[in-house]
């Protein structure tokens, strides 16, 4: 019996904002987007498990000619603020879902500044929240969803996980989460209603 959902962030809840962030990053650093993605690509990793800093990040990005006082704040927080769009329908079934008495949590790799900025948002329809940069953990790592799973206080098997990359789900599927690629919000809430035998726009939950 399914018990929680966990949700991807970033291409789930919220529209994919990685082409807009490059494109403001890269016009405030003076750099190509191009430049801008070979050049950090080695760090992302240590950026999302809060490894390095931002400050740190764009030192390296920019060959030691960064300098934050400059700008006044992030960046990376101003570069989220401008991609920012939830989508609603997501929004509109976690709604649905609660109404049946599921948990739901949030499972994203993603960074401080966009950590700060999401604490101005009302997520107080999530159970659980886990984001890589606060775990030092980010997917597709065994570990971070084993700390889900503790978290959201159930069985492997009585939580379903949602995330547009496949790789995730895969991971998610190799120690018995039951794992649903992204591709819309009508095609998940399906897949959700398959797996749980809901009904959500009747709101039977038996």
């Amino acid at each position: 019996m399914i018990k929680a959902v966990i949700f991807d962030l970033g291409g789930v809840l919220i529209e994919n904002p990685a082409s807009k962030m490059k494109m403001f990053i890269s016009n405030a650093l003076d750099i190509s987007e191009r430049a801008l993605v070979d050049r950090s690509s080695p760090y992302i990793a240590d950026f999302q498990k809060g490894l390095i800093s931002e400050n740190e990040l764009w030192k390296r990005v920019t060959k030691n000619t960064w300098n934050q006082q400059e700008f006044g704040v992030s960046i990376w927080k101003r570069a989220i603020e401008e991609a920012y769009s939830p989508k609603k329908e997501m929004f509109s079934l976690i709604t649905m879902l609660k109404k049946c008495d599921l948990k739901i949590g949030i499972l994203s790799n993603t960074e401080i500044p966009v950590v700060e900025f999401f604490q101005d948002k009302d997520f107080s329809m999530f159970d659980e929240i886990i984001y890589s940069c606060l775990e030092g953990l980010r997917k597709p790592e065994k570990e971070i969803y084993l700390l889900s799973i503790n978290r959201i206080g159930f069985n492997a098997d009585e939580i379903i996980f949602v995330d547009d990359r496949e790789e995730n789900v895969i991971a998610a599927r190799q120690i018995g989460i039951t794992g649903i690629q992204f591709f819309s919000p009508d095609q998940v809430k399906k897949d959700i209603e398959s797996m749980t035998g809901l009904n959500l726009d009747n709101h039977q939950c038996d």
